[in-house]
């Protein structure tokens, strides 16, 4: 069975240590750097910052043992359409438990999770990739996001109505 747990202090050096394959590299940063990314916005000093963007981290469990690491964020203009919205920002299952469903589970969790609107109501899933990584094309149009455009670096944005 599939759940999200947060990162703390139990389990953040094991989900540092989860990779993707050598050729997935190239489209998604190590979860160390999210992990930085997450702590850096996580300034609770400073309340604008926890007002408008916040980074929440996750790591994806099976039957107790940690298989993935996603990240949300939650942002009250995101930059697409200046709306309120979650972002599936970081998405990614280690090299030993592909190819096995968790990937698909864990995008459906996760969406249950944001339904919930912990940080506020929004209309707005978003989730992008690079244009090459067609596995997570293939998971997010399957599962009814729609291409609405690329971001500054090229890589394809999808959005969710919910």
């Amino acid at each position: 069975m599939i759940e999200l747990k947060q990162i703390n202090h139990d389990n953040w050096i094991e989900c540092i240590e989860l990779e993707v394959k050598d050729e997935q590299r190239q489209f998604v940063n190590p979860n160390i750097f999210s992990l930085a990314e997450a702590y850096v916005h996580s300034d609770a000093s400073k309340k604008e910052a926890e007002e408008y963007y916040r980074c929440i981290p996750f790591a994806i469990y099976n039957e107790g043992k940690m298989i993935g690491f996603t990240m949300l964020t939650y942002e009250k203009e995101y930059d697409f359409d200046d709306k309120p919205a979650y972002e599936i920002y970081r998405l990614m299952i280690d090299k030993d438990n592909q190819g096995k469903g968790f990937g698909k589970e864990s995008l459906k969790l996760i969406l249950d999770y944001i339904k919930t609107f912990p940080y506020g109501e929004v209309e707005s899933v978003y989730a992008s990739w690079h244009p090459d990584n067609k596995a997570s094309e293939k998971m997010c149009l399957s599962n009814g996001f729609v291409v609405v455009g690329k971001d500054e670096d090229g890589a394809v944005i999808s959005r969710l109505s919910i």
